[in-house]
């Protein structure tokens, strides 16, 4: 089982802010403190796997991309064989 994804006390309070901030502004919604906590749980657990995940995707095409210039980079310098 994986660990989920867990978000620090500040960042968790920064978020519940704004988003209630941002419905407030945006939609003339105002919503409590304990909702908004359960809906910024909500979101981390329902969309940010998915987020998260294409990180990860991002960071493994970064990596392929290195390799392979580490490994053209090497072959450039290769000296021939004369057998």
């Amino acid at each position: 089982m994986t660990k989920p994804i867990a978000l620090d006390r500040q960042t968790t309070e920064i978020l519940e802010r704004k988003l209630r901030q941002h419905l407030q502004d945006e939609y003339g919604f105002e919503l409590g403190q304990f909702e908004a906590l359960d809906l910024i749980d909500w979101l981390a657990e329902t969309l940010g796997p998915l987020w998260y995940n294409q990180g990860l995707y991002d960071a493994q095409a970064i990596l392929r991309k290195k390799s392979d210039d580490l490994i053209e980079a090497v072959a450039e310098i290769e000296k021939p064989v004369k057998l």
